[in-house]
């Protein structure tokens, strides 16, 4: 990621209103079961580029609601001789339990693919999963298969 100017906002209003005039599009760029971060980017005249950022803090039951639906996915691959591990947290839609497992892990090996691959080689198909537990009962070091 490129050194950018970033510009914090109080709300989705305002972030708006600067994409618009930047003719930018805002997009979520990070989320987690109590907040979301939405971001809008633009170049500069000048040949820089600025960011402008607002968190969404999820309200206390709802964030509860999404936390109970989130699932701790681990993922390892090899990179050379070395074994590389990814984690992630996601919230899968399904009808049902192994169905969301499922999507949990489908889900979480696309986000370390997207976002790891240049730095360590994480494909779809190198991606191994280890662990998918729900997050209420995730215990860090714990992985049970």
């Amino acid at each position: 990621m490129s050194d950018a100017a970033v510009i914090e906002v109080e709300d989705r209003s305002t972030l708006e209103a600067w994409a618009r005039t930047m003719r930018s599009t805002v997009v979520p760029v990070a989320e987690n079961w109590w907040s979301i971060t939405y971001q809008a980017e633009a170049d500069l005249p000048s040949g820089g580029r600025v960011r402008c950022r607002y968190l969404y803090e999820i309200p206390r039951q709802a964030a509860l609601r999404r936390w109970r639906r989130t699932y701790v996915v681990g993922l390892v691959h090899a990179d050379g001789r070395s074994r590389c591990h990814h984690v992630r947290q996601v919230i899968p839609v399904g009808d049902s339990e192994p169905e969301e497992r499922h999507r949990a892990e489908l889900i979480a090996s696309a986000l370390v693919a997207t976002e790891r691959h240049d730095a360590c080689g994480a494909s779809v198909g190198n991606l191994e999963v280890y662990v998918v537990e729900r997050a209420t009962l995730w215990k860090p070091g714990v992985a049970r298969y």
